[in-house]
């Protein structure tokens, strides 16, 4: 114990209302790491502070979750520990995954180290594709939350917690495009500080897109569109997202009794769907879902996936305090 003290830790960055932090969180559980093996960093993307330059050195996408590791080779007493980042789910928890064995000597847990990659060619086409499905665009549960599909819908959402994030947001991109202008000005400037502009630059123009159409400044024909689009991300796009997952999943889990990579994704895709309907993150929420849907009826598949996930320590640790975040977020009322 006393050895791993002096072992510079992982640092994961994240926030507990965003979908994808909820990823890695799980697998950290699921692999049986140990609490004193890493450190959880906030990063507020409510108040844009996934977008401040000194994040952005990090991580140049402005994204959450970002996982910091030191390298191998630089963690001894003797030499000063470098890190590299990981920046996107799906790496982050290959990472993790390979890291830890039954055979791992430098971890302070005794707890299981179960392997979640899949073994098998047919596995990894089924985990990957169910990984690319719920991180599809379309289907993209941040843009769920923001979308509204009709005036009434629009209104509520403005003066709550959607309508709150544009508009902290849009404040606070405005204040790091000028600090990072003044840092690209400096004789030293190097391209980094040049691409953080122009990132800024183009997410605050995104940004600005939507805070119009909640603040009625985007015009009539803006509006229908972003209406016509909210509602065929509801009655269409998730639909035809969940009858691909009902296909593909063995059941009860993703490749079948054992939980693995592409499970963390799609429990944390299908609890935030849940969590924006609004239904509680129990195994009568997902009813909640499909009221939603349009009249479209979630699978059995993917609701004994549901039920099989809402009774395991990782989700009662991790998503259920994730959705209860995201409520409070939202002034202690489901939007």
């Amino acid at each position: 114990m006393a050895e791993q003290q002096h072992l510079p830790k992982a640092i994961l960055y994240a926030w507990p209302s965003s979908v994808w932090s909820t990823v890695p969180q799980l697998c950290l559980i699921e692999k049986g790491y140990s609490e004193d093996e890493y450190i959880i960093k906030p990063v507020d993307i409510t108040k844009g502070e996934n977008f401040a330059p000194s994040y952005l050195k990090i991580n140049l996408n402005g994204t959450i979750p970002t996982l910091v590791v030191p390298t191998y080779e630089t963690t001894g007493d003797d030499v000063d520990t470098r890190y590299r980042s990981l920046r996107d789910t799906a790496a982050i928890c290959d990472f993790l995954d390979q890291a830890r064995s039954a055979g791992t000597v430098n971890t302070v847990s005794d707890r299981p180290a179960p392997a979640l990659a899949p073994a098998t060619i047919e596995g990894k086409a089924t985990s990957d594709q169910i990984i690319q499905l719920v991180h599809q665009p379309q289907v993209d549960p941040n843009f769920l939350n923001m979308s509204a599909r009709d005036a009434q819908e629009l209104k509520k959402k403005a003066t709550k917690a959607p309508g709150k994030a544009l508009s902290a947001r849009k404040e606070a991109l405005q204040r790091y495009i000028q600090e990072a202008k003044a840092l690209a000005s400096e004789g030293t400037a190097s391209s980094f500080e040049k691409k953080a502009v122009q990132l800024l630059e183009e997410k605050a123009a995104a940004n600005d897109a939507l805070w119009s159409i909640y603040n009625g400044q985007g015009g009539e024909d803006k509006e229908k569109a972003f209406f016509a689009v909210s509602s065929r991300t509801w009655t269409e796009e998730i639909p035809k997202a969940l009858n691909v997952a009902e296909e593909v999943v063995k059941g009860p889990f993703v490749l079948g009794d054992q939980i693995s990579l592409a499970d963390l994704h799609l429990i944390s895709w299908l609890t935030r769907l849940i969590t924006i309907a609004p239904g509680p993150p129990t195994a009568e929420g997902i009813d909640a879902l499909e009221s939603q849907l349009g009249g479209k009826k979630i699978g059995p598949k993917m609701r004994a996936f549901w039920e099989a996930w809402v009774e395991r320590e990782s989700f009662k640790k991790v998503l259920v305090a994730s959705s209860e975040a995201f409520v409070k977020a939202a002034g202690n009322d489901q939007v």
